[in-house]
């Protein structure tokens, strides 16, 4: 934690006269592997990150299986309208069932952070996808 202010440096008042807030409780973006998340999920590794937050391979202890964990960033999850999209979305992907869409289960949220979980699907990710075989053009489209 800084000691002293950033714009004058001005020493900053010590942080044992405050109690943690809600804010202070939201867990780091990073979650190490072998760290049991919400009480339930183990992580295994990171899977990868981008806009919304991070994809972790995780253990689901209740059931002894392996899920996609997303922990949205706390500044996205803070969106009313971004989460209440993220339900609409979760209604909508339980309904569909096709071999290359994954299953979403679960919208939840654990210490002011918002988390998804879905089904893991091992494999390449999109990324190093278009890495190798270049842009994909919709056929019909130039």
């Amino acid at each position: 934690m800084a000691r002293f202010c950033s714009n004058c440096a001005a020493p900053l008042p010590s942080s044992q006269k405050y109690r943690s807030t809600k804010t202070m409780e939201i867990p780091k973006e990073e979650l190490p592997t072998g760290f049991t998340f919400a009480g339930r999920y183990q992580i295994i590794e990171e899977l990868g990150k981008g806009g919304m937050g991070r994809v972790y391979k995780a253990i689901d202890k209740e059931v002894n299986a392996k899920v996609a964990l997303k922990l949205i960033k706390p500044e996205i999850a803070s969106d009313k309208k971004t989460i209440e999209r993220f339900r609409n979305e979760l209604k909508i992907a339980r309904d569909i069932t096709h071999k290359n869409v994954c299953r979403m289960y679960d919208l939840n949220k654990e210490k002011g952070s918002y988390y998804i979980t879905m089904e893991y699907v091992p494999g390449e990710d999109l990324r190093s996808f278009i890495c190798r075989s270049g842009q994909y053009e919709v056929p019909g489209k130039r």
